[in-house]
């Protein structure tokens, strides 16, 4: 996998910013679970300013 198109976060974890890379569930450092379509864009933490989340997928979307 290139690295350019890969996670940016610790672990192998998807970095606010970066493209979806599959349909599913994803839940980020706090605990926080949410449905992200693939090809969309990780939003901003919500009332956490400033601050990135790191997400990983819990729960791939199946057909």
């Amino acid at each position: 996998m290139n690295r350019r198109h890969g996670p940016k976060g610790p672990n192998g974890e998807w970095k606010t910013g970066q493209r979806v890379p599959a349909t599913g569930v994803y839940t980020d450092q706090y605990g926080v679970s949410t449905f992200h379509e693939a090809g969309a864009t990780f939003p901003p933490c919500i009332d956490r300013k400033g601050e990135a989340a790191y997400r990983t997928l819990s729960q791939a979307r199946t057909a």
